[in-house]
């Protein structure tokens, strides 16, 4: 409060005895008392904050006054009141909470490209989206029936909703009582569909997709200008190859144009720079670490990783509210049955949005920031991460290390955040080989087959082999709480058919299990046997307990 101090006298000095006092040239008057302790107000006219401040210093030093400082105005510390808040613990661990009392984005709100798999309908994205557009150029890598479009949801199969997931990091509907939140809770989202329902897209419609997302106005025949061009494109998807010159040359005079293109470094715990386009110039490079800031294990390193963000670790768990979860990132996504849904993926797919996301708290404080003076900034304000916490020679192989959002927005950073309590987990996948093709039980236990695999992305090869010929169902489980047994919540999944039920794999004698997509989501133990015959709950509980 500008011209109000809050003072406390010496011992032995009546307080009612001090009815003014000077400093910086001006006078002082008493106010009153500050109920129940030895402090009092006093008031000054004319003053700023600033005068204010050398005024409160120039009491400090006056014989009769023990103590003297401004009276500040305190703030309520933002929380976003989402019930699945609680959950992100990437959030605090950026410092995200400090930065949301500096700005949480609302405005001016600032558009964030997503070029990625889509969107979906979900509620956390209610009045989050702006019209996007479907750039997959192939219509069986579409899997809507058509070639490119107006139309930019994602159509599902291996897709796993992975744009929707980055989506809802950058700007998922905050504040509003529900689901989770975003990093901006102003921005708005530009859906840009490059991958489809292989989880792939060709390079050639990633690039017209950057381009329309933009703002570009050179366009293929048919496709209309975006009325909403984005300042900030997140790319969560890349490959392993060297950047082609001219593609450095196209994304170098995107970042001298102001825009800012955020690339995931990659998931293959090898140097970004052999990945594209993590590897180009122009552009902000994430790695990722895990739930205690150190470098996930499948995060790519290198020193063309710019800073690192939360991108989780699905090997480990966390424990809220007596409940235990796997340790990745938070955000929106479909159920099997396609309706709203939220899981935790791991990926340095996960850490790019949340830089994409501070980028957009940054424009939109600072509308007129720059790629270079942003890129600065992020990596000027970044925590360090040591060799140790980097699991390489050398730090600077994880950039600049771990954004504080906080700092990046010209706060104090407000000290180290506390990386949430964790522990390893085990995830399980069974071969359980059928003696019934109908529903696979009774099943025989002496030819099934259990393997611990580690994980450490969201997806995981595995292998079952040494294996009789004959049909097999294949279950995967996560046991989060370590008491081996399929509870609630606890990751789950089998092979299924489009419809959802199990679908038992003929295997020819020589051959192993491979390549199967099994989806892990939270199992409702108490009625899976009854719901859905054929899911193995009880005899993985049994293979397991057997085994161990």
């Amino acid at each position: 409060m500008p011209g109000e101090v809050i003072v406390t006298l010496e011992e032995g000095v009546s307080l009612q005895s001090v009815t003014a006092l000077r400093a910086a040239g001006v006078e002082f008057r008493f106010v009153r008392r500050i109920a129940g302790t030895r402090m009092a107000l006093y008031r000054a006219e004319g003053l700023d904050q600033n005068q204010t401040l050398a005024a409160a210093q120039q009491l400090n030093r006056q014989a009769m006054v023990a103590e003297a400082f401004p009276n500040w105005i305190l703030r309520a510390q933002k929380t976003p009141n989402d019930p699945l808040y609680p959950l992100q613990w990437h959030y605090p661990l950026m410092n995200l909470p400090a930065a949301w009392d500096i700005t949480d984005g609302s405005s001016p709100p600032v558009n964030v490209a997503v070029v990625d798999t889509g969107i979906i309908a979900h509620p956390d994205f209610q009045g989050r989206l702006l019209p996007g557009y479907d750039f997959i150029s192939n219509p069986a890598e579409a899997g809507d029936g058509d070639g490119r479009d107006n139309d930019p949801t994602d159509e599902g199969g291996d897709s796993g909703y992975h744009g929707a997931h980055v989506a809802g990091t950058i700007g998922a509907a905050t504040n509003n009582g529900s689901g989770v939140a975003g990093v901006s809770w102003g921005a708005r989202i530009v859906p840009v569909r490059v991958l489809g329902v292989t989880g792939g897209g060709s390079f050639a419609d990633i690039l017209e997709g950057i381009y329309w997302a933009v703002g570009g106005t050179d366009l293929p025949p048919g496709v209309p200008p975006n009325p909403n061009p984005a300042r900030v494109v997140n790319l969560s998807l890349g490959g392993e190859a060297a950047c082609p010159n001219e593609v450095g040359r196209y994304f170098q005079d995107l970042a001298n144009l102001g825009f800012i293109l955020v690339v995931a470094a990659g998931n293959e715990n090898k140097n970004a720079a052999n990945f594209v386009p993590a590897s180009c110039p122009g552009v902000l490079t994430v790695g990722a670490v895990g739930p205690q800031g150190r470098r996930a294990p499948y995060s790519n390193y290198g020193t063309r990783i710019d800073v690192m963000a939360p991108g989780g670790d699905t090997s480990q768990s966390f424990t809220v509210g007596g409940q235990t979860f796997p340790a990745g990132v938070l955000s929106p996504v479909l159920d099997e049955r396609g309706n709203p849904f939220y899981a935790f993926y791991n990926g340095t797919s996960m850490a790019a949005p949340h830089v994409a996301g501070l980028v957009a708290l940054m424009l939109a404080r600072e509308p007129g920031l720059d790629f270079q003076t942003i890129r600065d900034r992020l990596r000027n304000t970044s925590r360090p991460l040591s060799a140790s916490d980097c699991n390489r020679p050398s730090g600077d192989e994880c950039g600049a290390g771990l954004v504080d959002a906080a700092r990046a927005l010209g706060g104090s950073g407000g000290g180290t955040p506390s990386p949430p309590q964790t522990r390893s987990l085990t995830t399980y996948v069974v071969g359980f080989y059928c003696t019934n093709q109908q529903d696979c039980f009774p099943y025989d236990e002496r030819r099934s087959r259990l393997e611990v695999i580690q994980t450490s992305a969201s997806r995981i090869p595995f292998t079952l082999a040494s294996l009789a010929a004959g049909p097999y169902l294949v279950a995967a489980w996560q046991d989060t709480n370590g008491n081996q047994e399929v509870d609630n919540g606890e990751p789950f999944g089998f092979t299924a058919d489009a419809s959802g039920r199990p679908r038992i794999i003929p295997l020819r004698a020589g051959e192993a299990l491979a390549g199967l997509v099994i989806r892990m989501r939270p199992a409702e133990a108490a009625r899976l046997d009854q719901a859905r015959p054929g899911i193995p709950v009880q005899p993985l509980e049994k293979l397991v307990r057997d085994r161990f």
